[in-house]
């Protein structure tokens, strides 16, 4: 990949979305009388793509369908019309296990874990504030962000917890990264909590007292079943995707100058020399990786802030300035003041 005439090591895959996931959207084009295969000539994909099990989409495939779909539709509050038509029969396989776990609790650590089943390209965080427990979602790369998917994806949550938990579910508040558009009211409608925008994170807050909650509709059965399947499908995942996990560790801790190989291992429950091995099979180095990372950092930062120089430094990992300086000279020919230069001219 290049940019601004420069260019940067990528090794990590393009991010996925599971065909479980984008099953709603792909059958929305019914709508349209459009089949799979029509839908699949106008996407220049193989029919397959789009309706063999297990198959996976990549991120950029998924955002297509998503402007196909408001192409036809012309609905630009279409995440919330299909939040709204969600309905308690439309669960895929890890909302199954979610809904059909003992205590809400547990199946949001499901769901936590098992995430990158449903969307690779999102960081999903299930944490705990005082009163509030809290769902996080975060793009690992926001030139990915999409408002749709995000508005659907938090609206059925909200409206397939509270079909599961009834009326003891409390929700504190959910919030958007993007600015708030044309048709706020319609959030208004879906939500039962205030809603805001241009917020750091996608998080849905609500009443720590849920989470010890019973699904009142769980199948112990069924969840035992999806789960196991589900653990599957994410074993697949890791093996053939273990460099995506490791960069989103590296970023996760990439001003950490102590932060090494041997951190990054533990974090995975291997060895340091496992972690090699696995790495070398998917084509991938540690040190390229932290590479790729505090450059695609560095690029961001002075590109689009006024972020001091020697800040910019000590955020990328670097203990000086002048190191960051001999690093992006190896990177791209330039030290960072003649690149941020050169790129404002």
């Amino acid at each position: 990949m290049a940019r601004n005439g420069i260019n940067i090591m990528t090794h990590t895959p393009e991010p996925t979305v599971g065909i479980a996931s984008a099953r709603a959207l792909i059958d929305f084009f019914q709508t349209f009388e459009m089949t799979p295969k029509e839908l699949a000539a106008s996407l220049n994909v193989e029919e397959t793509l789009l309706t063999e099990e297990e198959q996976r989409l990549p991120i950029s495939l998924y955002e297509r369908i998503w402007g196909l779909a408001q192409e036809k539709s012309q609905d630009s509050a279409l995440g919330l019309t299909m939040a709204d038509n969600d309905t308690f029969e439309d669960l895929g396989l890890v909302a199954h296990v979610v809904y059909n776990s003992p205590t809400l609790e547990e199946g949001l650590t499901h769901y936590v874990r098992l995430f990158s089943v449903v969307n690779e390209s999102l960081d999903l965080k299930f944490l705990q504030e005082g009163d509030d427990a809290i769902l996080r979602f975060q793009y690992f790369d926001h030139a990915h962000y999409n408002v749709s998917d995000m508005e659907r994806t938090l609206g059925i949550v909200v409206k397939r917890t509270i079909y599961s938990i009834g009326p003891l579910a409390k929700f504190r508040s959910v919030l958007f990264q993007h600015s708030a558009p044309e048709y706020e009211e319609k959030y208004h409608a879906l939500f039962p909590c205030p809603v805001k925008f241009d917020q750091p994170y996608c998080e849905l807050r609500f009443d720590r007292s849920m989470l010890s909650l019973k699904p009142k509709r769980r199948n112990p059965h069924t969840g035992r079943a999806t789960l196991n399947y589900a653990n599957q499908i994410l074993s697949r995942l890791f093996k053939r995707k273990i460099s995506a996990k490791v960069k989103r560790i590296i970023e996760d801790n990439i001003s950490d100058n102590q932060f090494d190989a041997e951190k990054a291992a533990k974090l995975l429950n291997m060895s340091r020399q496992t972690l090699y091995r696995k790495l070398k099979n998917d084509g991938a180095s540690y040190s390229d990786l932290v590479d790729e990372v505090k450059q695609t950092k560095a690029f961001f930062l002075l590109l689009q802030t006024q972020t001091p120089l020697t800040v910019i430094a000590y955020d990328l990992g670097f203990s000086e300035l002048s190191a960051f300086t001999r690093a992006f000279k190896r990177w791209t020919g330039k030290t960072p003041a003649e690149y941020r230069k050169s790129a404002q001219a």
